[in-house]
């Protein structure tokens, strides 16, 4: 670390940051001015690129930090981004900036490049169906790495492709322009400033479904019913999105079994049609 802040021109003196589960963070100083600083061991260049341009997209539309330099030093990839000082906001104004995150379009489903959410790679090859994007770039990504930590059964295998079908038979035909997606919105991602002016980090953007960032608002709490009351005045949702939340939802599940275990699988079999 002492290497990392010469190599980045900062003082010898960090405070950690707690609360994230991926990377560790600390507010570091030059001397005259604060930065948030992320740091992962053994990572390449592109984990924290992708983040920061991530960012760069959102910083169109809501407030997000600056980023200053990121890249690879001693084989830690680093992000060095504008500390920003923590204050009180209304949540109602979380789902305002959502709601105009999601009013940015596109023509197709995905992004001009790959990314990730947490440390699993992140697809985003485009396509003009969103349920060939969903299901193959996104849920049968994470079920191959699943199989791979033996964390995917057969049983769950023949519930996935039961659930697939009823799905396409269901929704083959839904349509809508794909949206700019925060990507992992959960609670943790967003704060607010001492303007009370919200702020959106650790994105994981691509054009999508708008409707996975509410299935994932939705999933582990943290956000008040005012967000999603403020959201609906300002873009409501379309008919039938309460039936497909667990849909979207089992993306976010998968990747937490992928990183936590089997502590979440009972969630994933319930999504699957298992007990």
């Amino acid at each position: 670390m002492e290497s990392l802040l010469k190599h980045l021109q900062l003082e010898n003196r960090q405070l950690p940051i707690g609360g994230g589960d991926i990377n560790q963070a600390y507010r570091v100083t030059d001397g005259s001015k604060d930065y948030f600083l992320k740091v992962h061991p053994n990572m390449s260049e592109a984990f924290f690129q992708a983040e920061a341009d991530g960012l760069q997209v959102l910083s169109e539309v809501v407030r997000v930090p600056k980023t200053f330099a990121s890249g690879v030093h001693e084989n830690d990839a680093y992000l060095l981004m504008e500390w920003i000082e923590p204050g009180q906001g209304d949540q109602r104004d979380i789902g305002k900036a959502l709601a105009k995150i999601h009013g940015q379009k596109q023509e197709n489903f995905g992004y001009r490049q790959d990314n990730y959410l947490g440390l699993f790679p992140q697809i985003n090859t485009k396509s003009e169906d969103w349920w060939s994007f969903y299901f193959g770039n996104r849920l049968e990504v994470q079920i191959e790495i699943a199989k791979q930590r033996n964390r995917w059964t057969r049983q769950r295998e023949e519930r996935y492709y039961s659930l697939k079908e009823q799905v396409l038979l269901r929704w083959k035909d839904l349509s809508f322009k794909p949206s700019l997606l925060h990507g992992d919105f959960w609670s943790g991602n967003t704060f607010f400033d001492t303007n009370g002016e919200p702020v959106f980090i650790d994105p994981a953007i691509y054009y999508g479904h708008r409707e996975l960032d509410i299935a994932m608002e939705q999933l582990f709490g943290g956000f008040r019913q005012t967000l999603f009351d403020a959201y609906q005045e300002v873009y409501p949702l379309d008919e039938g999105w309460q039936e497909r939340v667990p849909i979207y939802q089992l993306y976010y599940l998968l990747v937490h079994l992928n990183l936590f275990g089997e502590s979440y699988g009972g969630a994933v079999d319930r999504i699957l049609g298992g007990k």
